[in-house]
């Protein structure tokens, strides 16, 4: 199996030697955190033949790794035995929503669903068990069933922002709202429109536009059909503020200028050296330890750094997951930054789905043990911040990057605009099966990655740096840098604004 990085053989000598010199109690210190003892609360649970105490053990374990996947399986799968139906829905929901590969799981689902007539979800989860395993025969039988139920209702409409309720009035001093949801149907969707404009949407029924706003009030009709003619229809009032006037006071220094941008700054720094199972790396740590030193310079509020052992699943999952939504807010700017394995799967049906690999992932079963570009994606709905970056110094492919090509710098008032729409941006170190490439105590990409913040990135010599001239300048610096055997890919997610870096004093 090709994995994106080549270790150096020192490196693997070196772990093994340390290890066979501390034996356990080095792993152990490293790993002693509240995701490792919620794992072994999971693992006692399993063991308990009391529901009660098989019950607490796994909310505890929820309570300590809001990451952690089975407990939430576990836990939802004992409250649908015990006919607590509403309970089951959350927890297993909560599982959907953290990106478990678990078939079953989307047929206890859909079969909840189901049961409370709630047919489009139903069919939503039913087609995500299918999709993992296409011969489930509980899950065909459901189908069956929902196939054959008249449909006379119309698509679900579920709006991630605004995240308002029907009718409820939201103001804003931005020329442009972000609208962004899903939509979906059993019957499939035959339109979906906001304000009688065609949107589109992705397979799952994902949706984005940037609606503009005018000074004083404004009324939002977003409304869908599916293919048998049923309609559902949500309304929104937009008060647009006039604008504050601009401080003349000059700031020059990086924090300050963000501040004009962002209210708060966000990074999630993930970096792995010592994998259990995947061979060890040399730079993961320093590059992670330089991202957070760099980002730090550029005003970054909080910053999450995630080392070594530490960095599980579970561990990532918690602070992408539990701990961003918790605390960032709309105005602000996302930083997920990672160094480590990464791996791209051959789906069956064609196509393919890139993993980051964290420390304790498999090597058979890292579809299910790493973090999909699937979850990432899913992350991204789930935070309201207006610009998230993904930085990967790994390398596959399966990203299922955006049709949005962005704005063009030519147009008036550029920035101001870009700053203030939504936009979900990535770039990793390479392609799939490219060999990661290490130069000056740092991955070739990452050391690249940090002098393009310096300077060298600010294509049109503005002082600030955007997600898409950083992708720019990074491509083919990295690409030179190697003799082409390492080529960055860089693109969006979703949306048309740009992240922005800042260079002092400009």
């Amino acid at each position: 199996m090709k994995t994106c990085y080549k270790p150096p053989l020192l490196s693997v000598l070196f772990l093994a030697l340390t290890l066979f010199i501390t034996g356990p109690a080095f792993s152990s210190a490293l790993a002693a955190t509240d995701c490792d003892l919620a794992q072994t609360l999971k693992t006692q649970a399993a063991v308990t033949r009391n529901k009660t105490e098989k019950m607490r053990l796994l909310e505890k374990a929820i309570r300590l790794c809001p990451g952690y996947i089975r407990p939430y399986e576990l836990l939802g799968n004992e409250y649908r035995e015990a006919k607590e139906d509403e309970k089951a829905l959350q927890l297993l929901s909560k599982a959907a929503d953290l990106g478990s590969n678990n078939h079953k799981l989307y047929y206890l689902l859909a079969s909840l669903l189901y049961k409370k007539g709630d047919l489009d979800m139903a069919f939503r989860y039913l087609s995500r068990s299918l999709s993992i395993r296409d011969d489930y025969s509980k899950a065909l039988a459901l189908k069956e069933k929902i196939q054959g139920s008249t449909d006379i209702d119309g698509p679900m409409i579920r709006l991630f922002e605004p995240a308002t309720p029907h009718g409820t009035k939201v103001s804003s001093e931005d020329e442009t709202l972000t609208v962004r949801g899903v939509v979906t149907d059993m019957s499939g969707v035959a339109w979906f429109k906001i304000n009688n404009q065609a949107v589109s949407m992705e397979k799952d029924g994902r949706f984005l536009k940037d609606m503009p706003l005018r000074i004083g009030l404004n009324s939002m009709a977003i409304e869908a059909a599916d293919r048998v003619g049923n309609r559902s229809k949500l309304s929104l009032s937009v008060e647009r503020k006039p604008p504050a006037a601009e401080k003349k006071t000059p700031a020059t220094g990086v924090a300050e200028r963000a501040k004009r941008f962002y209210r708060k700054s966000f990074a999630v720094v993930v970096g792995i050296n010592r994998y259990k199972m995947w061979p060890i790396l040399e730079f993961g740590v320093a590059d992670a330890e330089a991202v957070q030193a760099r980002l730090k310079q550029e005003g970054f509020d909080e910053i999450t750094i995630i080392l070594d052992l530490q960095a599980t699943q579970r561990r990532i999952l918690t602070a992408l997951y539990d701990e961003l939504p918790k605390n960032v807010m709309r105005d602000d700017r996302v930083v997920f930054y990672f160094a480590g394995h990464g791996q791209t799967h051959d789906l069956p049906g064609g196509g393919k789905k890139g993993f980051i690999i964290p420390v304790d992932a498999g090597i058979d079963d890292y579809t299910s043990t790493a973090v999909s570009m699937d979850q990432i994606r899913g992350l991204s709905s789930r935070i309201p911040a207006k610009h998230i970056l993904y930085v990967m110094d790994s390398c596959y492919s399966g990203l299922g990057f955006s049709r949005a090509a962005g704005l063009s710098p030519r147009l008036d008032g550029y920035l101001r605009k870009v700053a203030s729409m939504r936009v979900v941006q990535i770039m990793t170190a390479g392609g799939k099966g490219e060999q990661v490439m290490e130069k000056g105590g740092h991955g070739l990409f990452t050391g690249l990655f940090l002098s393009a913040l310096d300077g060298p990135a600010d294509l049109d010599h503005d002082g600030v740096i955007t997600g898409t001239e950083l992708g720019a300048y990074l491509r083919p610096a990295v690409s030179n840098a190697s003799n082409q055997s390492q080529t960055p890919l860089a693109g969006r997610l979703e949306g048309e604004g740009e992240f922005l870096f800042f260079l002092k004093g400009r």
